[in-house]
């Protein structure tokens, strides 16, 4: 994943205005130096490359000022997409508890109505046994 970044990174920089200015200069300059190598002197020699030389420090600089710029823009944007994914994060924890507040209420009366139902029924078959013993009693009493 970090490879492609860094590739489609390097794509985005060849396309750069800056950067293409600085290897067309090069090659102007590589050029120039290539036919006037026979007629040069040393003197106009070590002037050339020291024009050469400045040109590439100045647009070096240049270069570099553009990337700590972009630097400085990815820096903030993962800050603020590290901030979201907390935000995020508080909200699903938050939505979490109330959904488990929720079912656990759910559960917890659905279970005390189930206890409730089960102790109204086994208060009724301890009512129906009572009764059903009295009829027995009765009826072997009338014997």
């Amino acid at each position: 994943m970090a490879l492609t970044k860094i590739q489609t990174f390097i794509k985005k920089w060849s396309t750069s205005p800056q950067v293409k200015k600085v290897v067309s200069d090069i090659q102007t300059i590589s050029e120039d130096l290539q036919k006037r190598a026979q007629h040069l002197t040393k003197e106009d020699a070590i002037k050339k490359y020291k024009e050469i030389m400045k040109k590439v420090s100045q647009t070096e600089a240049n270069l570099e000022k553009e990337v700590n710029k972009v630097m400085v823009k990815v820096k903030k944007s993962a800050s603020q997409v590290e901030k979201n994914l907390n935000q995020y994060k508080k909200k699903a924890v938050a939505q979490k508890a109330n959904i488990e507040k929720v079912f656990g209420a759910k559960a917890k009366t659905a279970t005390s109505a189930v206890k409730k139902a089960s102790a109204k029924n086994a208060t009724v078959k301890k009512a129906v046994k009572k009764t059903a013993k009295k009829v027995v009693r009765k009826a072997a009493a009338k014997k």
